[in-house]
């Protein structure tokens, strides 16, 4: 199972580097939140998550928390379908790599 879900990390990770930060959210800091600084977080873990070790707890409580802050912001994108379409893919490809992470185990 976990090939499977690193499998399917591997794809949304494709998918995601494809696409280009939304125009006009750059300066935007809803609740904030930089969402530069979210965005290259998120990134990070799901990078390590592909290519490292398991996290270790201190990491996986900020993935989590993070993930949990990108959750909240999403009806922020609402009117802007390229923004969430952006944004709702690095939460899955995120919360996708706490769930590959957390079936590795401790570090």
């Amino acid at each position: 199972m976990a090939d499977e879900k690193t499998d399917l990390l591997a794809c949304l990770w494709d998918e995601f580097s494809a696409m280009r930060f939304p125009t006009g959210w750059y300066d935007q800091e809803p609740e904030g939140t930089c969402l530069v600084t979210l965005n290259t977080v998120l990134t990070g873990f799901a990078a390590n998550v592909l290519d490292g070790p398991a996290l270790g707890a201190r990491h996986r409580e900020h993935l989590r928390s993070r993930i949990a802050l990108l959750a909240d912001l999403l009806p922020v994108f609402g009117t802007d379908s390229y923004a969430s379409r952006y944004f709702v893919t690095l939460y899955r490809m995120a919360a996708l790599a706490e769930e590959v992470d957390a079936e590795r185990g401790p570090a």
